[in-house]
């Protein structure tokens, strides 16, 4: 009969074995048998093979939640410090929450998830949003950022641009020239690293749009900034205008740019009315 080592029969009086394996040599895991006074474990469980302590584990895990929990701030702040909007309950919409109400606002929402999935895949899709007012493209497009910023994880940041507010911003700047350099460097820095956008409702600023007048060369630059900004990455761009219009205020060479890495991901809106007065 085989009599049990000393080291062992105390080993097995003062630990017992928790159950978990080892994460680095899989052996088993130990704990004091006796507790604290107060009923706490004396240290962590510890692996009597090569040492490693859970209390490694739970440091590593705390390090990781406080990680995700600081990136997850940035990325939140990064969409509504730097976001230009004057509907700030905007900034709530979800695609979720994007009411359907017909076949044309069942495939709208449709289109966004797959914007959102192409994203995540890294895919730098363009999308054009086209409509009249009050269809959802604003609710859907920031949607999207939402998504995009909470299924990567909160590796990922979006931002969104009202088009027509950015040019008043400018224009309130246009005396002053520091302040301009300020505004457009610092936005364009954040259009252009940002890994989604939304530039919202191009063609606003131009009023009612007969086709006759064209924007101004001012808007026009600031607009090629953006859509050049943008070549290679994600961006979604709204507007009430159609490509034809597009054309007529912008010129092709703008159009032409909106338009890259946008078939397939673009939808206009042809017959869904303007849910903001539908009940009046």
């Amino acid at each position: 009969m085989q009599t049990a080592n000393p080291f062992q029969m105390m080993i097995a009086k003062l630990l017992y074995i928790t159950g978990d394996s080892c994460p680095h040599c899989g052996q088993d895991m130990y704990a004091w048998r006796q507790k604290n006074k107060d009923g706490s474990d004396r240290c962590p469980p510890a692996c009597m093979q090569c040492g490693y302590k859970m209390l490694k584990k739970k440091e590593v895990a705390a390090v990781e939640k406080m990680t995700t929990d600081s990136m997850r701030g940035k990325v939140i702040n990064f969409l509504k410090r730097g976001s230009l909007l004057t509907d700030k309950p905007l900034m709530d919409k979800r695609v979720e929450s994007y009411q359907i109400i017909d076949d044309e606002t069942k495939r709208a929402k449709e289109r966004a998830k797959l914007i959102v999935n192409k994203v995540l895949l890294n895919d730098p899709i363009h999308g054009i949003f086209l409509g009249n007012p009050g269809v959802g493209k604003s609710h859907l497009s920031m949607g999207i950022c939402w998504e995009v910023i909470e299924k990567s994880n909160y590796s990922k940041k979006a931002l969104y641009v009202s088009y027509p507010y950015l040019l008043d911003q400018l224009k309130f700047a246009m005396n002053d020239e520091q302040v301009r350099k300020a505004i457009t460097g610092e936005l364009m820095s954040d259009i252009q690293k940002a890994d989604f956008v939304v530039i919202d409702d191009i063609g606003a600023e131009l009023g009612l749009f007969d086709g006759k007048t064209a924007s101004s060369p001012y808007n026009n630059e600031i607009l090629t900034r953006i859509t050049d900004s943008r070549q290679n990455k994600a961006v979604i761009y709204t507007t009430n205008l159609t490509v034809e219009q597009l054309k007529q205020a912008y010129g092709d060479r703008v159009v032409s740019r909106m338009a890259n890495n946008s078939n397939g991901y673009g939808f206009t809106f042809r017959t869904t009315k303007d849910k903001r007065i539908s009940g009046i």
